[in-house]
């Protein structure tokens, strides 16, 4: 069956952590206009049912929602959201981690240790549980898509960045680790994502000197997302992408 250019994720199954943020809501939208089946991960709850019925009011497929705090995520946890996804769909054909809180930016002789754990928990420790308990659905796939997010400041280890820049750094070393472990098989490709300066929630809050106009819109990295989470970037692996912008 041919499948319409628009509609190039017909018939797979994305699941996005953070997806009532601002990078991740664009990527859940246009990966579910391309006519994925998106599950939507995220703490708020709200924004989730928000995005939902954003998507189903266009009049695509209807996503799933899980409600999961990747700060008190555990290892229990991931499986059973493994096991959810196993049973509901039996396969997953892209993951991409979109989750992250910057915390509060500031010299690392301030961080305290609560603190510290927290940020790595979540833009870090968090990405390794969700892949590594989703990797079985990933490999039944054949193709199926890992994408990590990276952020085009914090990853370059400039002064002032703290935990959150420590985890991205991490990252990108974690992600092309993945790369290589997996790139045997074949069955998944593994890339990190530097969207680059746009104008997301995240942005305006670490550079609030920036005027609200200054980036391209979030939305800008739409085709990107669909691109990377779908079989035309097949033989892509352990590649830092950039952003359109």
């Amino acid at each position: 069956m041919n499948t319409p250019d628009n509609k190039v994720l017909l018939g797979r199954v994305v699941l996005i952590s953070g997806a009532g943020g601002g990078l991740g809501s664009v990527a859940a939208k246009a990966c579910a206009e391309a006519g994925a089946c998106v599950v939507l991960l995220d703490k708020a709850v709200h924004r989730l049912e928000k995005l939902h019925d954003e998507i189903v009011a266009s009049g695509f497929t209807q996503p799933a929602i899980y409600p999961l705090d990747l700060e008190k995520a555990t290892e229990d946890g991931y499986a059973e959201l493994a096991e959810i996804l196993d049973g509901q769909f039996g396969v997953l054909h892209g993951l991409l981690h979109s989750a992250a809180d910057t915390g509060i930016l500031g010299p690392l002789a301030d961080i305290k240790a609560a603190h510290w754990g927290r940020l790595l928990q979540v833009n870090l420790s968090a990405a390794h549980g969700l892949t590594r308990a989703l990797l079985p659905l990933l490999h039944r796939a054949g193709d199926a898509s890992l994408i990590f997010t990276s952020n085009s400041s914090a990853r370059l280890g400039k002064a002032y960045w703290g935990a959150y820049g420590v985890a991205n750094i991490a990252l990108e070393g974690m992600a092309r680790m993945w790369a290589e472990e997996l790139a045997g098989a074949g069955c998944v490709r593994v890339n990190v994502l530097v969207p680059g300066p746009v104008n997301s929630p995240s942005r305006r809050k670490t550079h609030p000197g920036e005027l609200p106009g200054e980036n391209p819109s979030p939305a800008t990295l739409a085709d990107r997302y669909v691109y990377l989470l779908g079989p035309a970037s097949q033989g892509i692996n352990g590649q830092i992408i950039e952003g359109p912008g």
